[in-house]
């Protein structure tokens, strides 16, 4: 039995095909470099780095924009808290001056004096007229 029917012939053809390649000498000369191939390098180059620029000059830009954005707001935010501040002590002073206000007020009223003829009349009022807590 030969090798080639008891083998599927494109194996054969592969190690066959192979050998015949590798064992050939070399014809082909190769050409001089040429100045075209890689004259593209340098350019890229360039266009490289001048797009790096302008991204990093965008970034630099947005990066002032947001800087400043966030100072505004960070402003804004204390003008807000300054007011409340503001407002509440405001509200509490008012508070503190009508509480004065009054206990000077039942002060006044309690250091009344009455007269003794009045006192019976003053008296019988309270009895009548009591005011519930």
């Amino acid at each position: 039995m030969a090798l080639s029917s008891s083998r599927p012939h494109h194996l054969l053809r592969r190690f066959h095909a192979s050998a015949r390649a590798l064992s050939r000498v070399e014809p082909h000369e190769f050409s001089q470099p040429s100045d075209y191939l890689g004259s593209w390098a340098e350019p890229a180059r360039v266009a490289n780095e001048e797009r790096k620029a302008a991204k990093a000059a965008a970034a630099q830009t947005r990066a002032a924009e947001r800087r400043a954005f966030e100072l505004d707001f960070r402003q804004a935010l204390m003008k807000e808290r300054a007011q409340k501040l503001e407002s509440w002590r405001n509200k509490e002073k008012l508070k503190a001056q009508k509480k004065a206000e009054h206990r000077e007020l039942l002060r006044r009223q309690s250091s009344v004096w009455v007269a003794e003829d009045k006192m019976e009349k003053k008296i019988l009022e309270a009895i009548m007229h009591t005011t519930p807590l």
